[in-house]
């Protein structure tokens, strides 16, 4: 995995004063606590709701522009996104930037004129794709994305908005707390 201009997964990537922001804008606005099975099967005491991130439009856009020194360095041909939450993030990241985007599906459609392929915009064999996720925790999803888009000839850059701390992969920021510790502002 090609990834050292975004440093190692368990540093976080972006400029300090922005990750303050956004560490207190989920502690604000997206945590929960309670008992919850995550994606990847594992249990957690708390949740991060991306959604009462992503849908207020000045903290998606706020969001979105952190990805742009990983743009700068990665200069990828595409942004993609993973469905849901990072098809969202992506498609904001490419409304900033300019660069077209591409979705990647957990499963083919089903339907409609491709209804086996996965993958969702244009692309050509070769292109570096910059793949966006929301939350990772163990990065399974993710990885599987990016494995669907190399079987395709793309090269690909996986990065997360937010990593719980227990995958593999590069995000904004790391953000995890112990087990039943009251989060601090």
């Amino acid at each position: 995995m090609a990834m050292e201009h975004l440093g190692s997964p368990d540093q976080p990537v972006g400029p300090l004063p922005e990750l303050i922001w956004l560490k207190k804008i989920i502690l604000d606005r997206a945590l929960t606590r309670g008992d919850y099975v995550l994606a990847g099967g594992v249990r957690s005491d708390y949740y991060i709701d991306k959604f009462q991130l992503f849908s207020d439009p000045h903290v998606l856009r706020r969001i979105a522009r952190l990805f742009t020194p990983l743009i700068a360095q990665a200069n990828p041909d595409l942004i993609g996104g993973t469905e849901l939450g990072g098809a969202i993030v992506a498609t904001a990241v490419s409304q900033l930037s300019g660069i077209p985007m591409m979705v990647v599906r957990k499963k083919p459609k089903g339907y409609g004129a491709f209804p086996n392929e996965y993958v969702e915009g244009p692309y050509e064999r070769g292109d570096h794709v910059l793949l966006l996720e929301d939350i990772v925790s163990n990065g399974g999803e993710l990885l599987a994305a990016k494995a669907r888009l190399e079987e395709l000839g793309l090269r690909v850059t996986p990065c997360a908005v937010i990593s719980r701390g227990l995958a593999p992969v590069h995000a904004l920021i790391s953000f995890s707390l112990p087990r039943g510790r009251a989060p601090e502002n």
